[in-house]
């Protein structure tokens, strides 16, 4: 199960203090920045576990998507990881995978209760996302639109990762305004004659579709997510975008005991580009194709193709 994450920082409460700590004060170097004020070291090379095992999980330099069991290696390490999602001053990145990663490490209702403060209403939320699409040829270097920027995407991931738990009622908000903005536009977001390389509001919008559909297909409501998915998958045919609308709707197949038209979304998403083998190889929710004949054709070509596209590997 997949959803497409941008990486794009603020919060409060006190900085990460893991166990292990010698006593030299120094710079950290998982700290984004912290001018000149200091940290305790960490023994060996100054980074603790928690960060070798969250940068495990990026692909490409990106954040990715979901499946069960992805962080199994971080579930002990729970109080440095609500540590790191609050910490201000922690690298970004890092601060969403930990978001992430404490999916798998608290109940639900602890989770809730840790991230609600990283949450921001979806007026503002969705605010800075629009203009941050709009001006992606023209970006802002004020620090303050910046920080805005970093405090949606952190609420952003903190929704994804609250509705992979399942926690319908912080997220019905954020929903009923993606549909309030996509459908009176559904003519011009479904309009294939539109690239959304060209047009920013025509990206936007088919990226809330896309989260609408994977929201719904969180709380295992995959009637629902058909239809969204579907929307873009068959009013865009053969576009590039709908690569993984194609393989969210293979996971949903899968695991509705239908292999024959799970390896058909497959297809058509490598068609359009899907190339992520491994990731493939990984998800829960493809556990029942793996093996099979048809699932292990498409991964050869996959992987074929893949070694075209970068020789050197």
């Amino acid at each position: 199960m997949w959803v497409g994450m941008s990486v794009s920082a603020h919060s409060l409460q006190e900085p990460l203090a893991p166990t292990g700590v010698v006593d030299e004060l120094t710079s950290s170097a998982y700290y984004l920045e912290r001018g000149v004020e200091k940290r305790r070291a960490f023994p060996g090379d100054d980074i603790p576990e928690i960060v070798f095992l969250l940068e495990r999980h990026l692909r490409d330099g990106s954040v990715p998507g979901f499946y069960d069991g992805q962080f199994q290696a971080t579930i002990k390490h729970a109080p440095e990881l609500v540590r790191i999602a609050h910490d201000g001053d922690m690298h970004h990145v890092l601060r969403v995978m930990a978001v992430m990663a404490l999916q798998e490490s608290l109940d639900a209702a602890a989770l809730e209760e840790t991230l609600r403060s990283l949450l921001i209403s979806a007026e503002d939320e969705f605010g800075v996302e629009y203009r941050v699409f709009l001006e992606r040829f023209t970006p802002s270097n004020d620090p303050e639109w910046i920080r805005r920027q970093l405090v949606a995407d952190l609420s952003r991931h903190a929704r994804f990762s609250l509705a992979k738990a399942g926690r319908t009622a912080p997220i019905r908000e954020k929903i009923v305004r993606m549909e309030y903005y996509v459908r009176p536009r559904m003519s011009r977001l479904l309009d294939p004659d539109l690239s959304s390389e060209q047009w920013a509001d025509v990206d936007y919008g088919r990226g809330l579709i896309f989260e609408i559909a994977y929201h719904y297909q969180q709380f295992d409501d995959y009637e629902r997510a058909r239809e969204w998915f579907e929307m873009l998958t068959e009013n865009l045919e053969g576009k590039r975008e709908t690569r993984w609308a194609h393989y969210n709707l293979a996971c949903i197949s899968s695991l509705q005991d239908a292999p024959v038209e799970a390896i058909q979304h497959l297809e058509k998403a490598y068609d359009v580009g899907f190339l992520d083998v491994a990731w493939m190889d990984e998800d829960g929710d493809l556990e029942s194709l793996r093996g099979g004949p048809a699932y292990e054709a498409l991964r050869t070509r996959m992987l074929g193709a893949e070694s075209e596209e970068n020789p050197s590997q």
